[in-house]
């Protein structure tokens, strides 16, 4: 075994690693866009 075991346990596993990249992409595409107007327009959407 590689590495250190004990380090193991806080090393994401690779389907981790393909959910946080999905989210990341998800809101680097529908959230973040929205976020920038909302915040220029100084307002809290309800939508």
């Amino acid at each position: 075994m590689a590495g250190n075991a004990a380090f193991d346990l806080y090393r994401p596993s690779e389907e981790h690693e393909m959910l946080r990249e999905t989210v990341r992409a998800l809101a680097e595409a529908k959230i973040a866009p929205f976020a920038a107007q909302v915040d220029e327009e100084g307002r809290f959407p309800q939508e």
